[in-house]
């Protein structure tokens, strides 16, 4: 299959030296098959022949590891430590792209020194050119550390599903982004639909929601039909995308994926890299703005 472009940015400019795009993936609630998604549209760009790099950032779970089987040795935290480079903790994934485990580090991290801080902004800004899109799969819930990350990214995609509660949360992170991140890329991907047209219901009421109270539209990306395939493939710890590429889920992921491609980014990257972002966030109170 042949590589799509990835889109340019409005304000890019041909001298600026090459940084892979960053695309958050997050929820106001968790359970709603963030990671999953995560997951297997990382497998998506690297059958498409895209190099990436998927950061597991949740600090409750951080389970992209048993997702896919396999077990990591080292995370950040070791890092922080000095007993290993940012470089060295990456793993190579059975979907063919790489990892950086965080998980429950992710605290740490944004409790660090300064002097450490910079010192993995500029560790990876060494690599970073090694990856055409970087996907973050952030804590659920809003937090610093989930907002320092979100922040900082090119593209922000929420997931929720049709339950109250989580399409509740859905709008505060969404909320929380377009006042901060105004002209940051918002989209959601609702899963667990008994329907496309569920999905594309529950879309039109959210965006009529956001358009009236926010001034803000949001891009629909997609639904994911409740499948009990998807539960097997987690149980089994195989991302649907290898197990059943064929099955309803899977086609789905496909397509969500390929609209996030298609859809422009910000056209305000935060700092060189993502790390620098995430600095800039991370002591970023809700309802308080930056600190």
């Amino acid at each position: 299959m042949s590589q799509m472009p990835i889109p340019v940015r409005a304000n890019a400019q041909a001298a600026a030296p090459q940084r892979p795009e960053v695309w958050a993936v997050t929820s106001g609630k968790g359970g709603v098959g963030k990671t999953n998604l995560s997951v297997n549209m990382a497998t998506v760009l690297a059958k498409m022949g895209y190099r990436v790099l998927l950061i597991d950032a949740d600090i409750h779970l951080g389970n992209v590891d048993l997702l896919l089987g396999i077990r990591t040795e080292f995370t950040i935290a070791d890092v922080l430590t000095g007993n290993k480079t940012l470089k060295e903790i990456i793993v190579h994934g059975p979907g063919d792209f790489d990892i950086l485990p965080a998980a429950s580090a992710v605290v740490d991290l944004l409790e660090t020194k300064h002097n450490i801080f910079r010192d993995i902004i500029s560790s990876y800004t060494k690599f970073q050119q090694s990856y055409d899109i970087v996907l973050v799969d952030t804590a659920a819930g809003i937090s610093n550390q989930v907002l320092s990350f979100v922040f900082s990214a090119d593209k922000c995609i929420v997931v929720a599903t049709p339950d109250p509660a989580s399409l509740t949360d859905a709008y505060g992170m969404i909320k929380i982004i377009n006042r901060n991140r105004a002209d940051a890329t918002v989209m959601l991907v609702l899963n667990m639909v008994e329907s496309e047209a569920e999905g594309q219901t529950i879309y039109h009421k959210m965006n009529l929601m956001t358009q009236r109270f926010l001034s803000h539209a949001i891009t629909y990306t997609g639904s994911i039909v409740q499948d009990q395939r998807v539960a097997w493939s987690v149980r089994n710890q195989r991302p649907i995308l290898l197990a059943d590429p064929l099955s309803p889920p899977a086609k789905s992921i496909r397509l969500i994926t390929r609209k996030i491609m298609e859809t422009p980014s910000g056209t305000e990257p935060v700092g060189t890299n993502l790390f620098e972002g995430v600095y800039k966030y991370r002591d970023f109170q809700v309802g308080g703005g930056e600190s």
